[in-house]
């Protein structure tokens, strides 16, 4: 078995990858999130608690409640089918708190980023105006649209996880 802090290590670099795919192709494959569902509930039923040393209720509490806070963005077409899976097994791989703090940053860096996405022209505009030139990267950055209409929620998931674990402190070996 893995210590907590080498546990906490494996999650990290598992996220990574699921944000790296998120990024890279707008998708978070099955073989990551349902891997991440079959490792967390191994683990559960086997040890008696998380990789990261939760409680088993902590665990299914948090894979709970992160269905409670995706399904309806799911549902009205805001999120994706792996998006949902994905903090799912979050939740069932670390606990409650983390994965609410992982949603809540996740969901705060998200909305920043459909924000600067949606008001390019008004954020270039504000910038020096030696910064404007046209044919910089900036200006042609600024007159663009967002290729993609969704925001990788995934990444914003990885990240707010990577946030969460810093503010709370690695578990301790």
């Amino acid at each position: 078995m893995l210590t907590p802090s080498a546990a906490a290590g494996v999650l990290v670099a598992w996220a990574c990858a699921v944000a790296w795919m998120d990024l890279r192709h707008r998708r978070i494959p099955n073989v990551l999130s349902l891997g991440g569902w079959v490792v967390g509930v191994s683990h559960l039923l086997i040890v008696g608690h998380s990789p990261l040393g939760a409680s088993t209720s902590s665990s299914w509490l948090a894979a709970g409640l992160a269905l409670l806070v995706t399904l309806p963005g799911y549902l009205l077409r805001q999120l994706g089918a792996g998006d949902v899976k994905f903090l799912v097994a979050l939740g069932l791989l670390s606990s409650w708190p983390l994965t609410l703090n992982s949603f809540a940053i996740g969901a705060l860096l998200g909305a920043a980023m459909g924000w600067v996405g949606h008001n390019r022209p008004m954020l270039l505009s504000a910038l020096p105006i030696a910064w404007q030139a046209p044919g910089s990267w900036l200006a042609r950055w600024g007159a663009s649209r967002p290729a993609q209409r969704h925001i990788p929620f995934g990444a914003c998931l990885t990240a707010g996880l990577l946030l969460g674990l810093w503010l709370t402190g690695l578990p301790a070996p």
